[in-house]
């Protein structure tokens, strides 16, 4: 039994160790960091573009921008966990960037779970008591208003809802009405200092990442789509990234054959043969 366990430790050892070391030849986790910093940058940077431009004479363009907010706040808030999960090479000065940043995103983690990716009950009942006007007898029908009305008291009340011990919003000192123009000056000039610190880091972290990426060329293709091919989509086992060559040609020709077989165009299929077949 002893021996038996240690065989089965050994093997588990070894296949761990098989995908670590498949994961670096083929540079998974810092692919996986260019995507996730690729989508946040642009993301961040639609949001930050579209709350600029937005059209606040009107209460559509006015929930427009709220709508635009809270997701801002989700954005935001991915940042932060990935900040968390990444070991990014840099500077001195990279490294003091990121930590005074991830300091100003506890705020944002406290907004988006409340109003963001989450619809916290609490904070919805108290945005019912904050915003009386919802319910007032000349709001009723009057859906655009009362859809704006909506945005606005729940991203109020998820802000105003950042309290410290004393009771006192631990941003802005104040409570935040998004409708009194210093309070809107207020919250907005704070979101856009943390989205263009968020978008400059972001830029950094990429050109950081980026360039220590491998990039593919024309000889190594086959092999890349092979592993491609072996992706395993759930997501709570490993995925398959061992490569085979024989394996590999020996598919390729099965296809080939098959395409034959529909009565591909054989000026394809030759192309095929040249690039892919040994």
């Amino acid at each position: 039994m002893i021996q038996r366990n240690y065989l089965i430790t050994c093997y588990i050892a070894n296949y761990v160790g098989v995908v670590v070391l498949s994961k670096e030849k083929y540079q998974i986790n810092a692919k996986a960091d260019y995507i996730c910093l690729t989508i946040l940058e642009h993301d961040l940077s639609c949001f930050h573009k579209d709350l600029c431009s937005a059209d606040t004479t009107h209460a559509d363009g006015i929930a427009l921008m709220l709508r635009n907010t809270r997701n801002v706040f989700i954005s935001l808030h991915n940042l932060k966990e990935a900040m968390g999960k990444m070991r990014l090479n840099g500077s001195e000065q990279f490294r003091a960037k990121t930590r005074s940043l991830r300091k100003k995103l506890g705020f944002i983690n406290h907004v988006r779970n409340k109003a963001g990716g989450h619809l916290d009950r609490a904070l919805l009942e108290r945005a019912a008591q904050w915003s009386p006007q919802l319910f007032y007898h000349n709001a009723k029908g009057n859906e655009k208003y009362r859809v704006f009305e909506s945005y606005r008291a729940v991203l109020e009340s998820s802000i105003n809802s950042f309290l410290s011990d004393e009771g006192r919003q631990m941003v802005f000192n104040n409570e935040i009405d998004l409708l009194y123009p210093p309070d809107a000056d207020q919250f907005y000039s704070f979101l856009s200092d943390i989205v263009s610190d968020s978008i400059g880091w972001l830029r950094e972290a990429l050109e950081t990442v980026d360039s220590e990426i491998d990039f593919c060329g024309e000889e190594s293709i086959k092999e890349f789509a092979a592993v491609a091919g072996k992706t395993n989509f759930d997501l709570k086992s490993e995925s398959c990234l061992d490569y085979s060559e024989e394996e590999t040609n020996q598919k390729i020709r099965e296809v080939i054959e098959d395409m034959r077989e529909f009565g591909a165009d054989e000026k394809i299929i030759e192309f095929m043969e040249s690039k892919f077949c040994v």
